[in-house]
């Protein structure tokens, strides 16, 4: 389209439509060039039902004066079994709210719900669930940033639950046009990108810890000697996920657990009187950034001293007060069973036996899950 459309009666009469409706606001390069990754240009038969108000109108106008709709522009006239019928199709996902069926209508023909990804009822109706989630979610976190309930509904109204999408997978970017025309940040900005950085970004806590015999540490590239002694021991190796190491994959491995990387995962190192003698981790996810998974290895030499117990009891502190999560969970081999009684001298309930479900060094092996929680382990304390 382009030069071609600038005389075209039709499209001059959309552009103005849309100018009508947006206002008169630059379109830079980068805006144009997202325009064309995610939209289409109109067909002269769309404009022409657009200015009979029976499709909507353009959801931008590129600098060069083409029209551009979503790929899907008229699909749900034909879901709809044709134009004359998509008005009332469309209000009918509003069955229990038809004023509110109308508005949506109403904003679906000017053309600018061109902050999703698929502008249909069904995602323009999740749209606005998830914003009323994430509106009470961060009315909940700013009285306690750890509120369990606030971290549910922001993660399920941010990243989605089973069957549930969340606005992360909802919403495109949008431009620095939209800025202009919607007089403020865009949709993603709000919704996803903002309460993400407030309450589901992890804060780096205070290191090293302490506990009574013990400091728990970042990695530093000096302590691939103690581990590639450990990783060279088979009966180390035999119940963790990964074979036996040389030197060489250690230092990679202790050159990895430096990078803090996005803070989602804690590893930490174990001393007691500055010598190593395990480590443990912390792997942060669940729903809201609200579960996390501990675990732990004591090198060759000193165990049975229970520096793994009170190693892990500082990661179960740490997660539970510093992250604000309100479940833990270790993961390990059925054969484990040092990892197993240390499980239940913290406290944690097996809540699952998984059989035959892990692959690992050549055979299906079975696995416990336990879990605990952030109220139990408070009472446990408290006692």
């Amino acid at each position: 389209m382009g030069d071609d459309s600038l005389n075209d009666p039709v499209a001059a009469a959309v552009r103005d439509r849309f100018v009508a409706v947006n206002g008169d606001h630059p379109m830079t390069p980068e805006d144009d060039a997202y325009v064309r990754e995610h939209f289409v240009p109109a067909t002269p038969t769309a404009m022409g039902l657009m200015l009979e108000d029976r499709l909507p109108l353009p959801s931008y106008v590129l600098s060069d004066g083409t029209p551009m709709v979503p790929a899907a522009h008229g699909e749900l006239a034909e879901v709809a079994g044709g134009h004359d019928r998509l008005h009332d199709w469309f209000v009918a996902f509003w069955e229990d709210d038809p004023a509110t069926g109308e508005e949506e209508w109403a904003a679906y023909l000017s053309g600018q719900y061109v902050c999703l990804r698929d502008v249909t009822p069904g995602r323009m109706r999740q749209k606005s669930e998830r914003i009323a989630e994430a509106t009470e979610a961060v009315a909940l976190l700013r009285r306690d940033p750890h509120d369990e309930i606030g971290r549910g509904l922001l993660g399920q109204a941010v990243d989605g639950v089973l069957a549930v999408p969340g606005l992360d997978a909802l919403l495109l970017p949008m431009t620095a046009y939209d800025r202009l025309r919607f007089g403020g940040p865009t949709s993603r900005e709000t919704w996803v990108d903002r309460p993400r950085g407030e309450f589901l970004t992890p804060v780096r806590p205070e290191l090293p810890l302490r506990t009574e015999r013990l400091v728990l540490r970042e990695w530093r590239a000096d302590d691939a000697a103690a581990f590639t002694r450990a990783w060279a021991d088979e009966d180390y190796a035999s119940l963790l996920l990964t074979r036996t190491m040389n030197a060489a994959e250690v230092g990679e491995m202790v050159r990895r657990r430096m990078d803090p990387g996005d803070g989602m995962f804690v590893g930490l190192v174990v001393e007691h009187d500055g010598e190593v003698v395990g480590d443990s981790i912390l792997i942060l996810g669940g729903t809201g950034l609200s579960e996390g998974e501990i675990g732990w290895t004591i090198i060759p030499g000193q165990g049975g001293r229970g520096y793994a117990t009170e190693a892990a009891r500082a990661m179960l502190e740490l997660g539970f007060e510093h992250y604000g999560l309100r479940r833990i969970v270790a993961n390990l081999d059925a054969r484990n069973d040092r990892s197993a009684a240390l499980c239940e001298r913290l406290g944690m309930r097996r809540e699952v036996h998984k059989r035959g479900d892990f692959w690992s060094k050549g055979r299906w092996t079975d696995s416990y899950e336990y879990g605990l929680l952030r109220d139990e382990w408070r009472a446990a304390r408290s006692t």
